[in-house]
Order: structure tokens, then sequence, then C-alpha cells
């Protein structure tokens, strides 16, 4: 059985009546300031065999219909995840968005609920295995003025955070709203108490994904005030090394520092880890893994003399943003630097 099922928590446009014009099941449900007792609602409801959620800010990308069918009958998994794009601008990372329909599996917490836990016990009970399916979902909420969805989740990180202090994507997401709401020395703090919740992580054997987020960060934020912050780089590094958006900061701490042999290494680095096309588990701008590593290895090697590299840089970050008119100038002047230096 195909269904569409919205559940309506108090929207004021006319959502529910296009949600109707498209045949799909609509429901209403109080606002509790609750995101699991709502999408719970929805479930309940549900009657397919298979889950797949989708958020009103979202889109499902060009999805092949019959291939899905296909996979989805012939598997035995509990669960899949598929590729979600945060924002217009990121790269996509895997999030658990399919399931199947079933009673054991319901979300947890007030906000940034999860349903992990629950699948994870699901696939216990049966034998069963999380697959990775070919679909693509665009978020596009993150865009325009977000002032007051930062109102609305603001006490409810606060509550969630009491519920469960070790969940480092709350934090992470109270930082966030902090940072937005021009509050940077309650944001920070929430930066500092992450860290130690994702240092005990790592001591205990359990390195969190979530703690590239909290170190980046706070590197970020102690760079920008000009202070000193290799030690908590390198630590950063030593715990996440196939992190992307760290191996971007340490190259550009390098080029800053004159260390251009060592900070094209690491763009190397990043560029490859960028290049094995691998489902990842953290989103990045997309520009980092494009054309930027590009950018910034020609102007190590136009400094470096080695001109004619440097022009090839240039134009290899063309390819990836045409209409960025500054790289075919760049690309320019490193030729005619190289003609010089041959002449």
């Amino acid at each position: 059985m195909d269904e569409i099922v919205v559940l309506d928590t108090g929207s004021l446009d006319d959502s529910v009546d296009i949600a109707r014009r498209f045949g799909a099941r609509v429901f209403h449900h109080q606002w509790s300031d609750d995101f699991s007792e709502a999408r719970n609602a929805a479930l309940d409801r549900a009657r397919g065999d298979w889950i797949l959620y989708i958020d009103a800010d979202e889109r499902l990308v060009e999805p092949d219909r019959v291939k899905i069918e296909a996979l989805l009958s012939e598997s035995s998994a509990v669960a899949f995840r598929l590729e979600l794009r945060p924002g217009l601008q990121s790269s996509a990372y895997l999030e658990y968005r399919i399931w199947r329909n079933d009673p054991q599996i319901r979300f947890e917490g007030i906000i940034h609920e999860t349903h992990l836990s629950a699948i994870d016990r699901v696939a216990r009970r049966d034998g069963s295995t999380v697959e990775i399916a070919p679909l693509l979902i665009q978020h596009v909420g993150y865009e325009g003025d977000q002032r007051r969805k930062h109102d609305r989740n603001l006490p409810l990180l606060r509550r969630e955070l009491e519920r469960n202090p070790e969940n480092l994507f709350v934090r992470h997401h109270l930082f966030r709203v902090l940072d937005a709401l021009r509050r940077p020395e309650e944001a920070e703090s929430v930066l500092v108490e992450a860290l130690t919740v994702t240092r005990r992580h790592d001591q205990s054997g359990q390195v969190d994904y979530l703690g590239s987020l909290i170190y980046a960060d706070l590197i970020r934020l102690r760079l920008e005030r000009g202070e000193d912050a290799d030690a908590l780089l390198a630590e950063a590094r030593d715990r996440h090394p196939d992190n992307c958006a760290l191996m971007w900061m340490e190259s550009r701490l390098l080029l800053n520092a004159g260390h251009y042999e060592e900070a094209i290494d690491r763009l190397d680095q990043l560029l490859e880890v960028a290049g094995r096309n691998e489902p990842s588990v953290v989103a990045y701008e997309q520009r980092m893994l494009t054309e930027a590593p590009h950018e910034v290895r020609g102007l190590c090697l136009f400094r470096l003399g080695r001109y004619t590299e440097a022009a090839a840089e240039y134009e290899q970050a063309a390819r990836f943003a045409p209409d960025n008119a500054s790289y075919p100038v760049k690309r320019e002047l490193a030729l005619a630097r190289a003609r010089r230096a041959n002449s």
C-alpha cells in the first residue's frame, strides 16, 4: 500500500489543502514542544510495510521508483540509510530515513529525536541489518532568517540536554543557536562543556564523529579571536584524521605560517578523502571538497615559484566553479610568471 501521511501540528498557511489535493491522509495533532511525540503520532497512523520520513522543508531528489520498489521488496534489512544534504551548499551525509513499519521503532527525545536505538534493538531481535539506499534528500530549511526557529528551539534544546547530557548533537545545535543569536560567551561555554564530553567518549574507546564538529567550531572561535589553537587542532586531527574540515583548517594555518609544502600535503590528504566518494557521516561545505583546495594549493605553489603547477591548480578550481572570474585571472598571472622565469 502506497500512502502519504501528513501530520499537521498547527500550520497557518494552505499546507493542509495542498497535501489533501495530492492525496495525502492528513491528521491534526496539538503541538506540545516535543518532536518525538509528533513523529510517533504520524507513525501510529501509517499503514504501509515501509516508512520513509521527510519533513516539510525537505525534498526527495529524483527517486527511481522502480529501483527503490525492487530494493525494498528483495531486501531483508530492517532499515536503510540514505544521503541527506543539510544545506544548498553542503555535501551529503548518511541518515536513517527508511525502515520497516514495526511498532517497536519509535522516536525518543524532545528535539533531535532519534529512532536509532529502536532500529538497533529490532535489528538484533530479528538478526537483520541496515543497508544503504540510493536516495538523496535535500534540506532547504536553513536558508533565510532563522530567528523564529532559533527562539523555538532554544528552550527545547536546554530541556533535552538536561534529560540527556551526553548527547553531543544536541550540545552542538545549542551552540549554533546561541552563536546565531549573538550570545558568544554562552555559545563558547557550551562548546567547552561539549569538548569535555567528547574527550570522555574518546577515552572510553568510543570515538564519536560528532566530536569533530565540536573541535572544529571551538578551533574556529579561538582563531577568530587571534588565539593559538595549534594544540587543540593537533588533538582533533589525532582523533579524527579523515575529517575534511580539520584538514582544511590545518592547511590554512600552514599557509598563513608560510609552510607551503606542508600545506600542500594536507590539501592532498583532503582531496584524497574527498575523491573517495564514500558515504559520509558528516556534511561539509561543498566548496571545501571541490574548488577551494585547488585554489589554496595553487597559491602555495605560486609562492613556491612553481608557476606552471599553480596555473594547473587554478584551472582545476575553475572547472568546479566556472562562474568564478578570479580563477582564469590567477591562471594567466601564474602562466605569465612561468614564461618570465623561463625567458
